[in-house]
């Protein structure tokens, strides 16, 4: 889990915008820090390259999300203000013109995180707040007008790029669950033709095979006490192959109907992908048998609705999918560590759940876990009940 971590932060830290943004910095904090002034200890010069590292060191935990937008969002959108203040600060201490063109990294976040009006209104504050400055230092109105225009066109820019890359993203997330939705579907198809097979199969011998070797066992039985033939060898070891044919397609027979119904597992595993930052296990996949392939597209559903709460809801980093057998029934569970509490405001993809698991004689629980998250576990008739039916 933890290395999935780090190479996951590792590659939001060093993503092609995240490098603009340190490109950027490194140049704007360049030409605006003299570095004489460092030298000679000049405080107003200090607390500004103390502010643009603030600045720096704020935007670094959001890129790796340390300061996570999704399960702290108050802390993450005043991180984000903290930000824009500090480019204010040190123009403010500074007096460089160019310390506001880090607003465009700024820009950058806001769109991606707030809506566009809220996103727009910060912006223009932050912009009026540096064009106050400029005034105060005795700029002309005009003068500034022409010079901030260029800047507000860079950080309309920016806000565009970052909020184009967020939907690809998203979409790309979409398709990833639309292909782990279809490669567990091909499984439960896969599945569903070899338990056909597999019935099929035992039927023709239980039924075509078995009853003529039985009705060719009474004939030989028939000739075995006819006196004519009671003392032949070649009738008594007839006799006893046929009994063993019979009782070896008996023995077939039951190891086929053993694996009767539908097995889950590789669909399961379909849907528990690896993602980046999230661990995703799956336990006793072997028992994940269900009577008929209704049932197992419910289970499926209810694994893929238990996924959707804890990933995109409850924002886990570690989710358990896990099946046993308790009492006659199938239960299987979806238990994450993210931050989702009771009671819980269930919608339509919940209360459907409830309704298909209702009509299998199933039933749908939800529960906290230890020391955070949620549990979601669905219970079923086990296969033995589902195929005595």
């Amino acid at each position: 889990m933890n290395s999935e971590f780090a190479r996951s932060t590792r590659t939001r830290l060093l993503a092609p915008l995240s490098w603009a943004a340190y490109i950027t910095w490194g140049g704007i904090t360049a030409s605006a820090v003299p570095a004489a002034a460092l030298v000679r200890g000049d405080i107003g010069v200090w607390l500004g390259f103390g502010a643009l590292l603030v600045m720096l060191a704020l935007f670094v935990l959001q890129a790796a999300h340390v300061i996570d937008h999704a399960r702290h969002r108050p802390r993450a959108i005043a991180a984000l203000l903290a930000q824009g203040l500090m480019v204010v600060l040190a123009q403010h201490l500074l007096g460089s013109a160019g310390v506001s063109v880090l607003l465009i990294i700024v820009s950058g976040q806001l769109f991606t995180m707030l809506s566009v009006p809220m996103a727009t209104a910060i912006l223009v504050l932050l912009n009026a707040a540096v064009l106050a400055l400029w005034r105060l230092r005795g700029f002309e109105l005009d003068d500034l007008l022409l010079s901030i225009l260029p800047m507000l066109g860079f950080q309309a820019f920016a806000a565009l790029t970052a909020m184009y890359a967020e939907r690809s993203e998203r979409r790309g997330d979409a398709l990833a669950d639309l292909n782990a939705e279809l490669q567990a579907t091909q499984r439960l198809l896969e599945e569903s033709t070899r338990s056909d097979e597999r019935l099929r199969l035992s039927r023709e011998l239980h039924d075509v095979a078995g009853h003529k070797l039985t009705a060719l066992k009474l004939h030989l039985r028939a000739l075995h006490r006819d006196p004519a033939f009671a003392g032949r060898e070649e009738l008594g070891i007839s006799l006893q192959l046929a009994d063993e044919l019979l009782a070896d397609i008996r023995a077939v027979v039951s190891e086929l109907r053993q694996h009767d119904g539908i097995q889950l597992g590789d669909a399961l595993a379909a849907l528990a992908r690896p993602l980046p930052g999230v661990r995703i296990e799956l336990q006793g996949r072997e028992q994940a048998r269900v009577a008929s392939v209704a049932q197992a597209e419910v289970l499926l559903r209810f694994a893929q609705e238990g996924l959707t709460n804890a990933l995109r809801h409850g924002q886990a980093s570690h989710v358990a999918l896990r099946v046993d057998t308790v009492d006659g029934r199938l239960r299987l569970s979806v238990e994450d560590d993210g931050h989702g509490r009771l009671p819980l405001a269930e919608g339509n993809g919940l209360r459907g759940m409830r309704e298909r698991l209702a009509a299998f004689g199933g039933e749908l629980h939800i529960e906290p876990c230890t020391p955070q998250g949620l549990r979601f576990r669905a219970e079923l008739p086990a296969i033995a009940a589902g195929v005595a039916a």
